[in-house]
């Protein structure tokens, strides 16, 4: 590529080059996308951790609306959601890609039913090598096993929410968000539709998924939890609410497996008077800040942790840049954060202050229709 052909296509579709980064310092970022068009797969572009900018790869894989994707914590493996039909009875896939640490390129593994009906969300458990899937539609969470190679195995076991709210998206249960706790014992999940996080015991040897005891903590009516996050030390677990848009602070007893709850935060400002609609939520790898999206606001913020008690105090409130930030992931060195607007259809960059957690926007984005997820790969060296 020239200089000016790239320089045209930097003035044109807003993406940035770097010149011959080095590969140590790069990584390789998928976007998960809600369209239903022909050609709208996951989407993959090079990411320079030292300099924030991306270098676009195209589509990499053809699959069918990949709302939700996760990486293998160990191998060049990439998993994604798929529920193409949106029919109530239909039930989703999960799909295991082998990437190309080169190129970028997915290549399919295997694909298997998901255990329920409107796939939205995945987590890993290393220690038992699966996969945990929450189902929006039916509101089901799965267990599906991982093989040594990263292929999916057919379903292990898979509990039903149950639950109602006041909400006009309240008349059944959707599970949204799950996450395995550090002891590797439970997966806990976030019900949008039921108002309550679910607590599910899991036995390695049995295979089974069995209730918590208690079996659910309850949030405010109409509440809509939505996603999950512990903080690394394992001693607390964030929630963001998607319907009041509040965020959650709970004490974690992993002996017992029980939530204790700690502190609500609402996102939003006094004033504020749009439709409340908050998204994502993730823990600093040093477990000092907590970010979230609020696409109500369609704003990013950032708050501090106390790790003695949990407790949050806001940072920041910034503009994401962009229109709907439907989820966001920190890059892998800490430094950077890139946002998924999906209303704007972008993938938007921000700096990441090491000491205050701070975001500052930069120059870098990329054009992705409907992006819904964000998620990284180390590249080849």
């Amino acid at each position: 590529m020239t200089m000016w052909r790239a320089l045209l296509l930097s003035m044109v579709f807003g993406f940035v080059f770097a010149a011959a980064p080095s590969r140590a310092a790069e990584h390789w970022v998928y976007f998960g996308n809600r369209s239903t068009e022909p050609g709208q797969g996951i989407a993959a572009a090079r990411f320079d951790s030292k300099t924030g900018r991306l270098t676009p790869a195209g589509v990499v894989a053809d699959v069918n609306r990949p709302t939700w994707l996760l990486a293998h914590p160990t191998l060049p493996v990439i998993y994604a959601v798929s529920d193409p039909t949106g029919e109530a009875q239909s039930e989703s896939n999960v799909f295991a890609f082998s990437a190309d640490k080169a190129t970028g390129k997915l290549s399919t593994l295997n694909n298997v039913a998901s255990g329920g009906g409107g796939a939205t969300h995945l987590t890993f458990d290393t220690e038992s090598k699966s996969i945990f899937v929450a189902h929006f539609r039916t509101g089901h969470v799965s267990w599906l096993p991982v093989a040594d190679d990263g292929r999916l195995g057919d379903l292990y076991a898979k509990q039903s929410n149950y639950g109602t709210g006041p909400h006009r998206r309240q008349t059944s249960p959707h599970a949204h968000g799950v996450v395995v706790d550090p002891s590797h014992r439970y997966v806990l999940a976030a019900d949008l539709g039921a108002d309550r996080v679910f607590v599910y015991r899991f036995d390695t040897a049995t295979h089974q998924l069995t209730s918590g005891t208690p079996p659910f903590v309850s949030l405010a009516p109409g509440s809509g939890p939505r996603h999950l996050a512990f903080h690394p030390s394992g001693r607390f677990v964030f929630l963001v609410t998607e319907l009041s848009a509040d965020l959650v602070s709970y004490r974690w007893d992993a002996e017992s497996g029980a939530l204790q709850q700690v502190q609500i935060v609402p996102m939003d400002e006094p004033s504020f008077a749009g439709a409340r609609n908050a998204a994502h939520i993730q823990a600093s790898s040093d477990g000092r800040f907590v970010y979230a999206s609020n696409r109500g606001a369609n704003s990013m913020q950032v708050y501090a942790v106390d790790e003695q008690t949990g407790r949050l105090t806001e940072v920041q409130r910034i503009s994401a840049t962009g229109k709907t930030p439907w989820d966001f992931s920190l890059d892998p060195t800490g430094r950077w954060l890139l946002v998924a607007n999906n209303a704007s259809n972008s993938i938007n960059v921000f700096s990441v202050d090491p000491a205050s957690g701070k975001l500052t926007p930069g120059e870098a984005w990329l054009p992705i229709n409907q992006p819904s997820n964000v998620t990284f790969l180390p590249a080849a060296n």
